[in-house]
């Protein structure tokens, strides 16, 4: 360190122990997640934001795609996989 830099630092050097060492780091990167996690939750609030009319449309849509007969077929198609999940998932409790 340059001479500065050391007339700069006032307090005295302290060694943490590894425990306590691996604990802040652990709270800085939670810290830094729920961070990362509010950004996220504030851009996907401002991409989801849709106004009546548009809602609307996009419900008509929906409902345009599940009575067209592709739907419809993949569904039957499907229906066997999606019974066994089920039946899979409440064997095991969840």
């Amino acid at each position: 360190m340059s001479d500065a830099e050391n007339s700069a630092w006032s307090g005295e050097e302290r060694v943490l122990p590894d425990g306590e060492l691996a604990a802040r780091e652990r709270q800085l990167a939670l810290v830094d997640r729920v961070f990362g996690l509010e950004a996220q939750v504030a851009e996907l609030s401002a991409e989801n934001s849709l106004t009546p009319s548009e809602r609307l449309r996009t419900e008509q849509r929906l409902i345009a795609m599940q009575s067209s007969l592709a739907w419809r077929l993949g569904r039957a198609a499907t229906a066997p996989i999606r019974v066994a999940q089920r039946f899979v998932s409440r064997a095991r409790g969840r």
